[in-house]
């Protein structure tokens, strides 16, 4: 199994606690939060992880090897802001069949070889991992039948009831590369997956009974503290 980490964003929300440092780096327990996340991965029977980084890209790229964690890692480095859909785009090069896509701010230690399995034998463009565990974080998802009938990419709308939250993870078709244009920065959240579902083109919902962790605020980050090893 492959897969890709988003790993370029700036951490703004962070900036007292990671001095200078790629959010993704910050220390959880004495090691980088993307070492924790690896090897997670590598648990989890995934072989090869592809990072797409951007802001202070060569301190993440200085921080692993090629055959770092013992797990194959390559990396895909966009030299301007591209969003999450952009960044998804400059890394097609690496893919040619089904793969895993996680926002490299989120950890969730689920079965993904399971859900690699039901995304291809539902023949999705896009299989959402999903929890109803959290209120206020990760955007806002409606399904019928594990089939996506709306994405609200605004954590804090009013939330429908019976909804789920995006936990930042997902199985991806290579075939969504010809639905984000190239060069341009496009937000997988805001911009493909509301205009994909519009088009109706078919994503499911894998929904998990349990809590993603989130790095993305300070508060979240002494939560992460507790949480992993």
């Amino acid at each position: 199994m492959k897969a890709l980490i988003l790993s370029g964003g700036f951490g703004v929300r962070l900036r007292e606690i990671i001095h200078g440092r790629p959010k993704h780096l910050i220390p959880i327990n004495g090691q980088p939060f993307l070492r924790h996340l690896i090897k997670m991965l590598k648990k989890r029977n995934i072989n090869e992880v592809i990072l797409a980084v951007g802001y202070l890209a060569p301190r993440i790229i200085d921080e692993f090897t090629q055959d770092d964690e013992g797990i194959k890692i390559k990396f895909s480095e966009a030299n301007r802001p591209l969003g999450t859909a952009g960044s998804l785009k400059k890394a097609e090069k690496y893919f040619n069949d089904d793969f895993i896509v996680i926002n490299g701010d989120t950890y969730l230690d689920i079965d993904y070889s399971k859900l690699l399995s039901e995304h291809k034998k539902s023949q999705a463009l896009i299989t959402i991992v999903a929890t109803a565990k959290h209120k206020n974080k990760g955007g806002i998802i409606l399904a019928k039948n594990n089939n996506v009938i709306k994405f609200i990419s605004d954590p804090q709308a009013k939330t429908p009831v019976n909804s789920f939250r995006n936990a930042g993870i997902y199985v991806m078709s290579p075939k969504i590369f010809k639905y984000i244009p190239q060069y341009y920065r496009v937000s997988l959240e805001k911009n493909t997956i509301p205009k994909l579902l519009t088009n109706k083109k078919l994503i499911k919902l894998f929904p998990v009974n349990q809590e993603f962790i989130d790095i993305g605020s300070p508060e979240e980050h002494q939560k992460a503290i507790k949480k992993l090893e």
